[in-house]
């Protein structure tokens, strides 16, 4: 039987100038960490959840070489966007890519054993101080159809057991529902791997263990030491 990873915050720059280093020397050649930690624990044969903030691009073509990067690690790979993955435009394009590479956008992944994928990018909450009525509840009230969506989809297909991903954390902080966590519920959601948050004091905002029935994982690339995180041992 395969297996299930996630990892969010990839952070590539292969053809962009943005070395991660200058957010702290943790970040120092990431992206060689990131390799030797995937290739040691993922076979041809499991699964990688990406996170979002895949790569620094801008444009689909500066983004090619990160994503032939990805391409050339072991497992298939599933994809979410993230608030910095500013290139991804076309999920017709990007799925023309390779076979091993699934860009995730209001669908689902199926994998064995009626295990199936959701997901979305998320967003900042409404409990969030920072939350803005103007700009930011549109994007997400958005950002809830799409992962409902997804979610129908697995629905529709079968789906035994749901892991569902997001980039953003999936409520403000600990002990705090959102219109995400409330969905996970809804639709009895196994587990949850988000990104986003770095750095100490960030790290402890996000839900992290069971909550309600569901539960949740942190795996920003440097809250997991830039090894893909095991969510479930059988898939």
């Amino acid at each position: 039987m395969s297996k299930l990873f996630a990892i969010g915050d990839l952070h590539l720059s292969f053809t962009s100038e943005k070395p991660m280093g200058i957010f702290g020397p943790k970040w120092d050649d990431h992206y060689i960490k990131i390799e030797q930690n995937w290739r040691a624990t993922v076979s041809d044969e499991d699964t990688v959840f990406i996170l979002g903030d895949i790569s620094w691009a801008l444009k689909f073509d500066e983004a090619e070489a990160d994503l032939e990067w990805i391409h050339s690690l072991p497992g298939r790979k599933v994809l979410l966007k993230g608030n910095h993955d500013l290139w991804w435009h076309s999920v017709t394009r990007l799925r023309s890519l390779h076979e091993d590479m699934h860009f995730m956008q209001n669908d689902s992944f199926a994998l064995d054993g009626g295990v199936f994928l959701c997901g979305s990018r998320g967003w900042i909450t409404p409990q969030e101080p920072s939350f803005s009525e103007a700009a930011d509840r549109k994007i997400y009230e958005r950002e809830l159809i799409r992962l409902r969506l997804s979610l129908g989809d697995a629905v529709r297909r079968g789906a035994e057991r749901i892991v569902c991903g997001l980039h953003y954390a999936p409520s403000a902080r600990p002990g705090i529902s959102s219109g995400f966590t409330e969905m996970f519920e809804e639709y009895g959601v196994e587990r949850v791997a988000y990104g986003h948050l770095h750095g100490r004091e960030a790290f402890k905002k996000g839900v992290k263990g069971e909550r309600a029935g569901v539960d949740y994982a942190l795996v920003s690339a440097d809250f997991v030491d830039f090894a893909p995180k095991l969510i479930l041992e059988k898939c």
